[in-house]
């Protein structure tokens, strides 16, 4: 048999006050929740968690009903404006870019990737290379200076020896 509303608005109620208090950094030991009428600090604890999973998912339904009734919108303006655009319409264009970069952020489409490229144990990436062969790879480029810029001269004749 199902919990009876008078029962869940109880529920609802001392987790409000449960969540109140741990906005004010009380301790899930301090009498103050113990009397909200949890039988100890991890019940409570437990149901703080739940309490918090439950407005997390709210929220989330929020933002995925809000994301569908603007991209109903979106998708209606393009339906107009996107014809226009087509025939040559240059406002009408600007429009449409505009709406279809809105569509883009909105949904998430435009989400930056970021990727890290590390070497063994996350350190530095080896590049095995001596210096006169990171010369010719600037020179390449047409960014070729003398090997005292990047090193002392030790370094230069250390590399010199190794070819």
């Amino acid at each position: 048999m199902g919990v009876s509303k008078a029962d869940r608005a109880l529920v609802e109620e001392r987790r409000r006050e449960l969540i109140s208090l741990r906005r004010e950094r009380v301790s899930f030991e301090d009498p103050r929740i113990i009397a909200l009428g949890y039988t100890s600090s991890n019940a409570a604890r437990r149901d703080f968690y739940r309490a918090m999973q439950a407005r997390r998912d709210a929220t989330d339904a929020e933002v995925t009903a809000y994301r569908e009734e603007q991209t109903e919108i979106i998708e209606s303006l393009l339906d107009t404006y996107l014809p226009k655009a087509l025939d040559g319409d240059i406002k009408a264009g600007e429009m449409t870019l505009k709406l279809l970069e809105r569509s883009a952020k909105l949904n998430g489409w435009e989400a930056v990737l970021k990727a890290e490229v590390s070497g063994p144990g996350g350190g530095a990436v080896p590049l095995g290379a001596t210096l006169n062969e990171l010369n010719a790879l600037i020179a390449t480029a047409g960014e070729l200076g003398p090997a005292s810029d990047f090193v002392s001269s030790a370094e230069a004749e250390d590399d010199d020896s190794d070819s």
